[in-house]
């Protein structure tokens, strides 16, 4: 299907069957980060998913198109990046499965029909005041703690979730402790841990973390992957 391209707009291939997704010069570009949750998630056929900061939409397609959900509700606060995601859902002819909402993932629960199957999250890492500040606005609120924190996502995913609802999340591998205790402070029971490793030989910089709501408190620690090689 035809789509309008903005200026400092392409499309690039998502590298499975097909598949494309609007990128902006201009915006916030998605990462390996993303792939990588996206292919983390399991068990979602029928289900209703919710994406928190969906940015260009990448992770949405690629789980409406690898794990055959019901619906997928992208919740994204920027205008610019949730009109490109809208593009990139038409373009791949996911209109019927994917609904792109730009809003404030603080108001989750009040924009879905009903408590959702499935929350995925691939936030801002960066505490504010820690690391390089982005100049551009736009950028820094992807990368930074500004519009929501990790505590705020958590909390936000246990209240759109169900009972035995399941949580997907990827986040630097050093605040682990912090993501493990706030899940417990809101019901979830972080059931799967994985380490993410640059390459071999190199410690890891990212967990993929999967819990349930009001699941047990078994917890399974993955062997990690490498990104490159």
């Amino acid at each position: 299907m035809n789509v309008q391209l903005k200026p400092n707009e392409k499309l690039e291939d998502l590298q499975y069957n097909g598949l494309q997704i609007i990128q902006s010069d201009a915006e916030y570009r998605f990462t390996t980060d993303a792939v990588l949750l996206a292919n983390f998630c399991k068990d979602m056929k029928g289900k209703l998913c919710v994406e928190f900061c969906a940015g260009s939409g990448v992770i949405s397609i690629l789980v409406a198109a690898k794990k055959c959900p019901k619906k997928v509700v992208a919740i994204e606060l920027q205008q610019n990046l949730a009109d490109m995601a809208k593009r990139s859902v038409i373009f791949n002819g996911m209109q019927d499965v994917v609904q792109v909402v730009c809003g404030d993932v603080l108001n989750a629960p009040k924009l879905i029909d009903h408590p959702a199957d499935v929350v995925v999250c691939n936030p801002p890492y960066r505490r504010i005041g820690s690391g390089e500040t982005q100049l551009a606005q736009n950028i820094a609120l992807c990368r930074h703690e500004i519009a929501i924190t990790l505590q705020q996502v958590i909390e936000t995913a246990s209240q759109t979730l169900n009972n035995r609802g399941t949580f997907y999340l990827v986040h630097q591998a050093e605040r682990i402790a912090e993501i493990t205790a706030i899940c417990y402070n809101n019901q979830l029971a972080v059931k799967e841990i994985v380490p993410v490793c640059p390459r071999q030989g190199r410690e890891p910089n990212l967990v993929l973390v999967r819990a349930v709501k009001c699941g047990g408190w078994d917890c399974k620690l993955r062997l990690p992957i490498y990104v490159d090689g």
